[in-house]
């Protein structure tokens, strides 16, 4: 995972002339590690830890990891992600062996993927086998979201990810915006609404879609919507407010899109405001959402905006 300035890191680092004072009293070691909050990368590592600055040179650095921002419990992690899965549901849903296995005719990852949600969950033969005759039966391939420390480390390995997510949070509010641009909030998307988010995906059909966006489990839905003095499309979003295991009640953002011809003027951020907004009307306290590890122009914005990450997780697909 590429970091963000922001991002709290841990540097591991190679010992030697011109290397950070190391903190280890074993004085044979060769590595050391530096956790802080990264500040810049051009082209040596500044890492911030409180009033002190580290300064790691580029050519001594081994490894970054990114970490949440704050020490997170895992059942604060199944908490989140029961609520993500109520957000996003799939347009059919069914509980097998601790997984909640959604299915959604094909379109996204998310609403066609298995999650561990229970504890004990686990990844077994015959797990894999309920799992896959369930996936078999409506056409599609068994894949599943291997959230971080819900799945037991030794039934998946990180290299086995097709995608790798991260699931950042911040508190409701954190994107306010007085941009003075009029959002529209209503509680089903217009064709219009579909048709920008299903874009040039290939095949996707647009029935399907609606249904899939359009699906929670015992929360409520915002389809947000940007349009010009004509009436154009110009940027949509959507809101999801479920609880998670603790009664913790999350506003979920997904489906953010401008029109490229408009980009950069502040629409995406006026969209996420005011669905926060909608979201602490409805109970909210907190926001998520999910972004690919490896989209990095995204999750600066979000930085930017006061997100950080809460926990990350991969899809594995099988034939």
């Amino acid at each position: 995972m590429t970091p963000s300035p922001g991002d709290r890191v841990v540097v591991r680092f190679r010992k030697g002339p011109g290397a950070p004072a190391d903190w280890r009293a074993d004085e044979s070691a060769t590595l050391s590690d530096v956790t802080g909050v990264l500040d810049s990368e051009s082209p040596d590592l500044v890492i911030l830890r409180g009033a002190d600055r580290v300064v790691v040179s580029k050519d001594l650095v081994v490894a970054v990891k990114v970490l949440s921002d704050r020490p997170v419990r895992n059942s604060q992690i199944r908490s989140l992600e029961v609520a993500a899965a109520r957000g996003w549901p799939g347009v059919e849903s069914e509980w097998i062996d601790g997984w909640l296995a959604r299915a959604g005719g094909g379109f996204t990852r998310r609403a066609n993927s298995a999650v561990p949600l229970e504890m004990g969950a686990r990844l077994d033969a015959q797990t894999m086998d309920r799992l896959s005759q369930w996936y078999r039966v409506r056409g599609l391939p068994l894949r599943i979201a291997a959230v971080t420390r819900l799945l037991p480390g030794a039934h998946v390995s990180p290299a086995d990810y097709v995608i790798d997510v991260d699931v950042l949070v911040a508190p409701v509010g954190s994107a306010a915006s007085d941009s003075g641009v009029d959002v529209a909030i209503d509680e089903t998307p217009s064709n219009e609404w579909v048709a920008a988010y299903v874009g040039q995906r290939d095949g996707a059909d647009r029935a399907v879609a609606a249904a899939v966006v359009g699906a929670v489990d015992g929360g409520q839905l915002g389809f947000a919507t940007v349009r010009d003095d004509e009436g154009a499309l110009l940027s949509i979003g959507r809101g999801a407010v479920t609880t998670g295991l603790d009664n913790d009640v999350w506003l979920g953002l997904s489906a953010l899109w401008t029109s490229a011809d408009h980009r950069g003027r502040g629409l995406g951020r006026a969209v996420t405001s005011a669905l926060e907004s909608w979201g602490a009307h409805n109970g909210a306290s907190h926001t998520y959402l999910q972004v690919e590890t490896g989209n990095t122009h995204a999750r600066d914005w979000y930085r930017r905006m006061g997100f950080g990450l809460h926990h990350s997780y991969g899809y594995v697909e099988y034939p």
